[in-house]
């Protein structure tokens, strides 16, 4: 799923450019931001794919602004990037919640899954943890169910999983509830219940970001 995350990415990054253009005074042209920074967008795969995006975001608007001192728009990106979070979430689940109305349950838990890569993907970007497939947000939500920091191995993994608060094993049933929507629905379970990939898709998936985001604003994971 690492090509979701970095289209994930990609769209968080835009939402950034799009508030930095309109709050830089005079306000800078939005289509000249967009082109550099798809010139300087990384063509690989990444790991790390929300830090790579915002990495082009400053370097493009840097270009852009003839400030070639990056560090003069540094915190205007950050600040940015987090309301882009917020809103491309957001935006996800209207998205989600049309493709539902529209008949097409599918797209509707697929789209969810892509708010919960938003949301878990820049809590993991903000401490350089990896973050370009599933697996590294099954590992985040360990890490901010046990306060222990980023697992490495399947044997760091476990201890994790062994040694999370109440509120962290919920973060993790939540998530792989919510991640698992689009396969359940693919294998039949809804079937008798056409409601379904909705109420548990949206349930699921709000209660994964509001359970991480509790957790990570504690602040007492280690990075």
């Amino acid at each position: 799923m690492a090509a979701r995350m970095d289209r994930v990415a990609e769209i968080v990054a835009l939402a950034t450019l799009r508030k930095v253009a309109a709050s830089a005074g005079p306000p800078l042209q939005l289509e000249k931001l967009e082109k550099s920074f798809h010139a300087r967008r990384p063509a690989v795969d990444s790991r790390l794919p929300m830090n790579d995006a915002v990495r082009a975001a400053l370097d493009a608007t840097a270009a852009v602004s003839h400030e070639q001192e990056r560090k003069n728009w540094k915190a205007r990106i950050e600040d940015a990037w987090s309301e882009a979070v917020k809103e491309t979430v957001e935006v996800y689940f209207e998205s989600a919640e049309d493709s539902f109305n529209q008949g097409e349950p599918m797209e509707g838990t697929e789209t969810l899954t892509d708010a919960v890569r938003a949301a878990l993907g820049y809590i993991a970007a903000t401490r350089e943890w990896p973050h370009s497939i599933d697996d590294h947000l099954y590992r985040l939500a360990a890490a901010l169910a046990s306060g222990r920091g980023w697992p490495n191995g399947l044997e760091e993994f476990d201890q994790a999983l062994k040694n999370t608060s109440a509120e962290g094993m919920n973060l993790c049933a939540a998530l792989c509830a919510s991640m698992g929507r689009p396969d359940m629905l693919r294998f039949g379970v809804y079937e008798a219940d056409p409601g379904g990939p909705q109420r548990d898709g949206v349930l699921f998936a709000r209660t994964t970001i509001e359970l991480a985001n509790r957790l990570a604003n504690q602040g007492a994971v280690p990075s």
